[in-house]
């Protein structure tokens, strides 16, 4: 063995050693990555639901979303309704689950209906949403929202229309209830971590 070799292999183990403190380190972070989003996935914080807005948003789909929207828009949350409309979506017709599906086209037909706003954004995501409900907001001079949305997909909603909106508009987002059992938790536990790492790279990029 020369002295080149001798020299050679305390180095190579210290790189390695090097490596592993890296990985372990980098798999923490993620692991309590995972953790921390997957709370704010399963008990997000729920917005003020009395709180005064210019508008309430409803986010597509409507199912569960667009009954409590209206329940807040006739408790005077705001005046104007915005509903996210995509075709043949529907509502649940009232409070609760979608017993008596309503076509959210009956919402959003020609002349509509006075104090509703629908849109159709080009992307069928929730950033493409926000991009529609910014132009909106700009139209109308709005300075705060309420958005509704599904618990689940509250933490990525905060998150992404806060970042594509900007501090000048106040961004309040509330969820209807509804009762998931562990095999749909866990779907959107999994959807939700990972629509969050696409949501962060499109907001840095995009908004």
């Amino acid at each position: 063995m020369t002295a080149s070799s001798t020299r050679t292999r305390p180095q190579i183990q210290r790189t390695r050693g090097g490596l592993k403190v890296v990985s372990g380190l980098v798999v923490a972070l993620l692991a309590a990555w995972v953790l921390f989003a997957s709370i704010n996935i399963v008990s997000p914080s729920q917005g003020a639901s009395q709180t005064r807005s210019d508008a309430v948003v409803s986010l597509a789909p409507q199912a569960h979303r667009l009954p409590l929207a209206e329940q807040l828009v006739a408790e005077d949350v705001a005046d104007t309704l915005v509903i996210s409309y995509f075709r043949d979506d529907v509502s649940g017709g009232g409070s609760g689950a979608a017993a008596d599906p309503v076509p959210v086209s009956d919402y959003c037909a020609s002349g509509g209906r006075e104090g509703i706003k629908c849109f159709t954004s080009e992307e069928t995501t929730t950033i493409g949403e926000a991009y529609s409900v910014r132009e909106m907001v700009s139209a109308e001079s709005w300075d705060s929202l309420t958005v509704v949305i599904d618990q689940y997909h509250a933490f990525r909603t905060r998150f992404i229309f806060e970042q594509c909106l900007g501090d000048e508009v106040d961004v309040n987002v509330v969820f209807s209830d509804r009762d998931l059992n562990v095999a749909q938790w866990g779907y959107h536990l999994v959807y939700e971590n990972a629509a969050f790492v696409k949501a962060a790279l499109q907001t840095a990029v995009r908004c």
